[in-house]
């Protein structure tokens, strides 16, 4: 996969200690991850790096709104996503991932591609059902043409097969 480049922090000759970086993710990023369900939206990462002298700590705040589609209507909506993620990068011998959050790169590497990282996190972020918020007063805002369409293709009636399992007593 080609890196991006904007999403690259070089590690070597920066001093110990804290470092702080905002990233922007908007639309190209979204595009080039070809699994990720969305392509559009705008989520803002804030990176807090720590450097020492045998690893590399990161925490990651990631706030935005992405456009999903809707589970229940189709229809597109924007949905605010938030997050805090952390990533250790220990040096060694050659890459290794020991967990989600830790992860061994060699010694000699000189800069960071967070770019992958940032997918995952975002994917993490994604809720497993995305529906239209309901408004203040409690209802769906999903597409009520479309609502009604799908209400019209369920069974009316009952399959007489299945009448018999009616009948079962359970303790």
């Amino acid at each position: 996969m080609k890196r991006m480049l904007d999403y690259i922090i070089p590690v070597q000759g920066l001093s110990l200690g804290k470092h702080q970086y905002v990233f922007e993710i908007g639309e190209s990023f979204l595009k080039h991850f070809e699994l990720l369900e969305v392509e559009h939206g705008h989520v803002t990462v804030e990176v807090t790096m720590n450097r020492e002298s045998s690893l590399i700590d990161f925490s990651f705040r990631l706030n935005g709104e992405l456009e999903l589609p809707c589970d229940r209507c189709l229809d597109l909506f924007n949905c605010p996503v938030s997050g805090e993620f952390r990533l250790i990068l220990k040096y060694g011998e050659a890459y290794d991932e020991i967990s989600d959050e830790v992860v061994v790169i060699p010694a000699q590497e000189s800069r960071i591609d967070l770019s992958q990282y940032f997918y995952e996190y975002i994917n993490l972020m994604i809720p497993l059902q995305k529906m239209h918020p309901d408004d203040d007063q409690g209802n769906s805002t999903c597409n009520k043409e479309m609502i009604e369409r799908l209400n019209n293709l369920l069974p009316r009636e009952e399959d007489p097969r299945w009448d018999s399992l009616k009948d079962i007593e359970f303790e």
